[in-house]
C-alpha cells in the first residue's frame, strides 16, 4: 500500500465515521422515546393503594359516590331528615401472633342529605387491627 492509498483510506474512513454516530444516536434517541411513552402509558391507571384514614380524609367535601366506589355498598344506612350516615366494615387479616377473630376497622360517614356530600367520618378499630394499617385500591383520575 502507498502512502497516498493510505491517505486516502484514512481520508474516507474519517467521513464514514460521524456518519455512523449519527444513525446510532438517532437509533437510541428513538428508542428513549418509545420506552418513555411506554412508561407513561403504564403508570397512567389512575388507581392507587392508599390507607383508610387518607382515603376517607381526601373526601370530606366530595360526593359519596366515591367512597361507594372505593368500598363498596355500605353495611348500613342511617337516615335523618337533614344527614345520612353510611358505614362501612373494613376487615383485616389477624397479624401473626395476634387472636384470630373479628378484626377490621369501622368507617361511619356523614352525608348531606340534600348534596350527597361527605361531611365527615369517624374511624374506630375492631379487635386487634390498626385503621391506619387498613389499606384500599382507589380511582385517582378526574372525570
Amino acid at each position: 500500500m502507498s502512502a497516498g492509498e493510505a491517505q486516502r483510506c484514512e481520508r474516507d474512513c474519517s467521513l464514514k465515521r460521524p456518519a455512523r454516530k449519527k444513525i446510532m444516536l438517532r437509533f437510541t434517541t428513538v428508542a428513549c422515546f418509545f420506552g418513555a411513552i411506554a412508561l407513561a402509558g403504564c403508570s397512567g391507571s389512575g388507581y392507587v393503594v392508599r390507607p383508610v384514614p387518607r382515603i376517607a380524609a381526601d373526601t370530606v367535601g366530595k360526593p359519596v359516590s366515591v367512597l361507594q366506589e372505593a368500598f363498596g355498598e355500605p353495611r348500613k344506612i342511617d337516615k335523618t331528615s337533614t344527614k345520612m350516615v353510611y358505614v362501612w366494615f373494613l376487615p383485616q387479616k389477624p397479624k401473626e401472633g395476634t387472636p384470630s377473630g373479628f378484626q377490621g376497622c369501622e368507617m361511619e360517614v356523614t352525608v348531606d342529605a340534600r348534596s350527597q356530600r361527605v361531611l365527615g367520618y369517624s374511624l374506630s378499630n375492631i379487635g386487634w387491627s390498626t385503621c391506619g394499617d387498613v389499606q384500599r385500591r382507589i380511582r385517582v383520575a378526574q372525570r
